[in-house]
């Protein structure tokens, strides 16, 4: 493609395994990938934890960065149409001053539309409102067969198998999505402390009714505090809600502070005191606001870990995993309960470890269900592989799935047990609208699709 800087590099996920040696190509506009002349598996802004982004074995990267403008605007249906190169961060700076709001978000603004969809990434509000596929109106796709808008109604096998299909069907070009109109840029936030995992359970079902909701779990816990957390829960802020001081600029957006991690972390830190010590601390230091309401912008209250530049170094130059599982209900206190006691017993700590309710998903790949999810950033060693096949035993056991966006290692095997009727649906879309895997990525080549 003549419109394109073609180049070897070293592209790796956000956690930093694996890493690969493909080439890369950063296209100005979409023409010319439909037809399946280019071998090729798309990127956006590489937050993908493991290899979901990552080119399969003679494909190149292709890169959205340049894809990254508005379309339109539907002001009536609140409906953005965007290139699937734009970053939630640029929606947000654009569409918080105006007074409208992303209706779902990952924990990083630093995302790619595109990026998003293709994950179906959910969030805090997930057992409320879903995942973001139920706010995607339509999209443009350009497949291997050919570029195509698809729908709930025209060509919906094509839009659900988009929709969390991880790049698969090709690359989407462009997205409708429905924002979420707001009266400020502030949320109302309540944080509690759960002693130990029963207690959190009791939290959870307590205050289902707020719309955001996650819990920080320290997995390295024992005993009568194993599980113990801190649950934060919130509402957007009306203008009411919003003291005298921020009333004068309620659609403001965040001041940015973002400090650099500019070396990987020693590997002596990453030992099991130290993360004890550090999940400790932050345990303790969530005594402040216990049960009280309190104002905070969004960046602080869904975007902490985006403070901090390259914050993945702090897990050393081996990297880590992101493991995250949902276990249905009415077996998801059990089966999480099981699942904790086992990686406390084998000393799986993390400086970050999140516990959501979640509803339903709907897509042809769905990972949510009705009960909770666990998501993990663990040291990588190679022994923990083992350790996570036996986490796999457990999930599968209640019914539970792995999801696919963040993992790196699950087995093909273990995937159509997990997925065992969605797996074969998603394999005829793809091989309906990429038949010759002309589009393809590491995660597809390692689950055979």
């Amino acid at each position: 493609m003549e419109h394109s800087i073609r180049r070897k590099s070293s592209i790796r996920g956000w956690g930093g395994h694996p890493t690969i040696e493909a080439q890369e190509f950063t296209p100005n506009h979409a023409e010319g990938l439909a037809g399946g002349n280019v071998h090729y598996h798309p990127r956006g802004l590489g937050r993908s934890y493991g290899d979901a982004a990552l080119p399969g074995a003679g494909h190149a990267s292709l890169n959205t960065k340049r894809l990254d403008h508005f379309i339109d605007f539907d002001e009536e249906n609140h409906i953005l149409t965007a290139e699937s190169g734009v970053s939630l961060e640029k929606i947000l700076e654009y569409f918080v001053p105006k007074g409208y709001f992303l209706p779902v978000t990952p924990g990083t603004k630093f995302v790619s539309l595109g990026g998003a969809v293709a994950g179906n990434v959910h969030g805090k509000n997930h057992h409320h409102h879903g995942s973001i596929e139920h706010f995607v109106k339509k999209m443009r796709v350009s497949t291997p067969i050919g570029t195509f808008d698809c729908s709930p109604d025209e060509r919906s096998d094509l839009f659900y198998g988009t929709i969390g299909g991880y790049g698969m069907t090709g690359l989407i070009e462009q997205v409708s999505l429905q924002l979420k109109p707001v009266e400020t840029s502030y949320f109302k936030v309540t944080k509690m402390r759960a002693r130990n995992l029963e207690h959190l359970f009791e939290l959870f079902e307590l205050y289902d009714h707020y719309t955001f909701s996650m819990a920080w779990m320290d997995t390295l816990a024992r005993g009568s505090q194993m599980g113990r957390s801190v649950l934060m829960m919130g509402e957007h802020a009306t203008l009411a809600d919003l003291p005298q001081k921020l009333r004068k600029d309620p659609l403001a957006l965040p001041k940015p502070f973002k400090p650099n991690i500019p070396f990987y972390a020693p590997e002596f830190l990453l030992n099991r005191l130290f993360l004890s010590l550090f999940n400790l601390g932050f345990y303790t230091f969530n005594y402040k606001n216990n049960g009280e309401e309190h104002i905070e912008d969004y960046d602080t209250f869904f975007y902490p870990l985006d403070f901090i530049h390259n914050w993945y170094k702090m897990y050393g130059r081996a990297g880590f995993l992101q493991y995250q599982m949902s276990i249905p209900d009415p077996h998801g206190r059990e089966g999480m309960r099981e699942a904790v006691e086992f990686l406390t017993k084998q000393g799986i700590g993390s400086f970050l470890s999140v516990v959501k309710r979640c509803g339903e998903d709907e897509g042809i790949i769905p990972f949510c269900q009705k009960g909770y999810t666990l998501a993990l950033d663990i040291p990588f060693r190679p022994e923990r592989l083992k350790i996570l096949d036996e986490v796999d035993k457990i999930v599968l056991k209640y019914g539970g799935r792995v999801y696919l966006g963040k993992d790196s290692r699950l087995s093909a095997d273990m995937f159509r047990k997990m997925y065992p009727k969605a797996s074969e649906e998603w394999k005829k879309v793809i091989d309906h609208y990429n038949p010759e895997r002309t589009v393809s990525s590491h995660l597809a080549e390692r689950l055979k699709i």
